[in-house]
């Protein structure tokens, strides 16, 4: 074992051991000083573990927490779990390194945390900084520093109080999450980032505010999948096709899913009805602009730029065409029924579906022909934009119809 790999793990001893270390605290500290000066290249990673101990110590003296076994866990993510996953592939190391985080981190963190919380509390923040730490890992050039602010961050987010289902059922989601990324990957519509990606938002989504939720994410993913693959060929003669064969990566999906996602965790925190209809017109838009992308690209007629209605050729950013309206339309009306027949609104819920979804994709082409034609916001800005865009139509309807 080289002297690197030594020395990252006996930086995760460290902080797994130092809750118990009482009055001899001072030994494991100094174990952490000789390691920054004597093995460089973990001196980013000790010194990662020396500034989130020094917050944690100055945050307790303005009463706010950050507590040791959040950091505990950031740190088995970045030093045992990394060793665990280095000799397998990208999907494959991922999972290991994910599996390793929870085996590994809620020991950990259940003798830190000395029982102050639940055993679902612990499952829920290592599998959270499982999924952070394994995705930062490969995404993440400074990983070193990336895998425990990040994953530490992630987990101190989350360190409220909320109500969480029994170990299984957690465990369960995360099971069937991760299982639905991997199909998605073998049917070659994402990479090994946006599985970890699609299972973090996944497991959120549906702890805070339940499967029904989830489904019309997942509606959108499975739909944005298929129809990039639609007329692949015509649209790849065409220079206009997406790149990797279609396969979307973790930028695509946090560019679609952000909104969505803040608005499900929010209605599980406050539970107000406005936020219902903000994430199905967040989701409304993100399936009604993939498939008018998608299914517009392959249309025959020339498109027009939206702004000036002018003909442009094929591809260019802010360009319609009425096949891709009418697609966008069916889109954003296919997530608003879903919402409907899921229970999670009336029939009121389809309107903002439609309405959310449609003027939310023709939102995204009028930033494509402006801010994005000029360079000031690349495609994944601009989908978050639009999403956003389609998240306040959804609420300004139920804002409306409350009034009335």
């Amino acid at each position: 074992m080289r002297q690197e790999e030594v020395a990252r793990l006996i930086l995760g001893l460290i902080v797994v051991l130092l809750p118990w270390s009482g009055p001899y605290t001072i030994i494991p500290l100094a174990a952490l000083a000789m390691i920054f000066l004597l093995d460089k290249e973990s001196r980013v990673l000790s010194g990662s573990l020396e500034i989130l101990l020094l917050l944690k110590l100055a945050l307790g003296l303005t009463h706010i927490n950050l507590p040791l076994y959040i950091i505990a866990i950031s740190f088995v993510a970045s030093t045992f779990a990394p060793l665990a996953a280095r000799r397998f592939d990208t999907l494959a190391g991922s999972i290991i390194y994910l599996m390793t985080s929870v085996a590994l981190g809620y020991p950990a963190a259940y003798e830190t945390s000395s029982g102050a919380i639940s055993p679902e509390k612990i499952l829920f923040l290592c599998l959270l900084g499982g999924l952070c730490g394994a995705f930062l890992f490969h995404a993440s050039r400074k990983k070193d520093f990336a895998v425990p602010f990040g994953s530490a961050m992630a987990m101190w987010l989350f360190s409220f109080d909320y109500p969480l289902p029994e170990l299984g059922r957690i465990l369960l989601i995360c099971i069937i999450a991760l299982g639905l990324g991997l199909a998605a990957y073998w049917a070659k519509a994402a990479d090994s980032d946006a599985v970890l990606s699609e299972t973090l938002i996944c497991l959120l989504v549906v702890l805070f505010s339940g499967p029904a939720w989830f489904l019309l994410l997942l509606s959108f993913y499975l739909m944005g999948g298929a129809f990039t693959k639609y007329g692949y060929a015509y649209k790849q003669n065409l220079g206009i096709a997406q790149s990797k064969g279609g396969v979307r990566g973790y930028r695509n999906v946090y560019s679609n899913s952000l909104v969505p996602l803040i608005m499900a965790v929010a209605h599980g925190i406050y539970g107000s009805d406005i936020l219902v209809f903000a994430f199905i017109g967040a989701v409304a838009t993100a399936n009604g602009d993939t498939l008018a992308s998608e299914i517009g690209e392959t249309s025959r007629t020339r498109p027009l730029m939206i702004t000036t209605l002018k003909p442009i050729d094929p591809g260019v950013d802010g360009g319609v065409t009425p096949l891709g309206e009418a697609a966008s339309l069916v889109g954003a009306t296919i997530v608003g029924l879903l919402a409907a027949a899921t229970g999670m609104t009336g029939l009121y819920g389809i309107l903002a579906g439609i309405v959310g979804g449609f003027l939310g994709t023709n939102f995204d082409s009028l930033l494509g022909a402006t801010l994005q034609r000029k360079g000031a916001l690349s495609n994944n800005g601009v989908n978050l934009l639009a999403t956003l865009f389609g998240a306040l139509v959804g609420a300004g309807i139920w804002w409306a119809l409350k009034s009335f």
